[in-house]
């Protein structure tokens, strides 16, 4: 629950973006707990449980519980994508890890496409990170060569998600 009450909502695309975070770590092993989720992951199998305390003398103990059944989501394997032969493009890179948006909403034209010409800070897309909206925005005039990352998929920080074609002067 937050602070005020409401109970916490964590989406399967953030529980993925997690464990995508984790598994890029050097980290062993791991426990999250967010509203009702409890969740306890590790790198070589199932992480050494913490010690309990023993139980009361008034109380019975209680039988262990079933072995937790591990599984690891399946992630898709990135998709290279070869950087154009031309030198002097722009790498325009994301601000934050989070997922890709190349409209403003759903069934929106994208802000922009392979070819457009575009002005310094113009939005080229959204990284959306935990419902919070950050522009990506072109660092100078220029025109859009490649676009390097799907819409709605998850990036990385600083992963190059536009190519662009810089126009001299702008």
């Amino acid at each position: 629950m937050s602070n005020d009450g409401t109970p916490i909502a964590v989406t399967q695309r953030e529980i993925a973006e997690v464990l995508r975070t984790f598994a890029r770590s050097n980290w062993r092993s791991m426990t999250l707990e967010v509203g009702g989720l409890h969740l306890t992951v590790g790198k070589d199998g199932p992480p050494p449980a913490a010690p309990a305390a023993p139980p009361p003398a008034t109380t019975r103990s209680l039988p262990a519980p079933a072995a937790p059944v591990w599984a690891a989501a399946p992630v898709p394997p990135a998709r290279p994508v070869p950087p154009p032969a031309d030198v002097d493009l722009i790498e325009v890179r994301s601000p934050a890890v989070g997922s890709f948006w190349v409209a403003p909403s759903p069934g929106a034209p994208p802000f922009v496409v392979v070819g457009q010409a575009v002005e310094s800070d113009e939005q080229l897309a959204i990284v959306e990170v935990m419902k919070l909206m950050n522009p990506v925005v072109a660092p100078q005039s220029g025109e859009i060569v490649q676009v390097c990352a799907a819409n709605a998929d998850l990036v990385e920080y600083d992963q190059v998600l536009f190519r662009l074609r810089p126009i001299h002067g702008g």
